[in-house]
């Protein structure tokens, strides 16, 4: 084996461990990154549930709650960019679900209001003038 092919190898090899370096440390950043979203999309779905969204936008959450499962699945198989990405659906939807929630109190809030706006117009009308 002359010089040449062996300096060849060698620098084939150089720049497969090389490249192979640079993927697993690009790979690794993405962990805390990844983590770090997980657990903002738990946050957003816990106060979801707080906010009455399983009763209220019980479809919405429940996509916030699919996803959320993909992301901790991701995870923990190391794939911190579709990991990444579920989480940040999951945060989409859980606030998505606690906003419908809101609305939906609100509107009852102001079904009451109107109700006892009507109330009240009777008993002024019963009033003798």
């Amino acid at each position: 084996m002359d010089g040449t092919a062996q300096g060849q190898r060698r620098l084939a090899f150089f720049w497969i461990t090389l490249t192979a370096l640079s993927v697993a440390a690009c790979a690794s950043s993405h962990g805390p990154v990844a983590r770090a979203k997980l657990t903002q999309a738990e946050r957003a779905f816990d106060e979801a549930q707080q906010a009455s969204a399983a009763i209220n936008a019980p479809t919405e959450l429940k996509a916030a709650e699919d996803r959320l499962k993909d992301a901790r699945e991701s995870v923990a198989q190391k794939n911190y960019s579709r990991a990444i990405r579920a989480a940040e659906q999951a945060s989409v939807d859980a606030d998505y679900a606690r906003a419908r929630a809101a609305n939906y109190r609100i509107k009852q809030m102001v079904d009451e209001m109107r109700q006892s706006i009507r109330v009240l117009r009777q008993e002024i009308e019963r009033l003798p003038q």
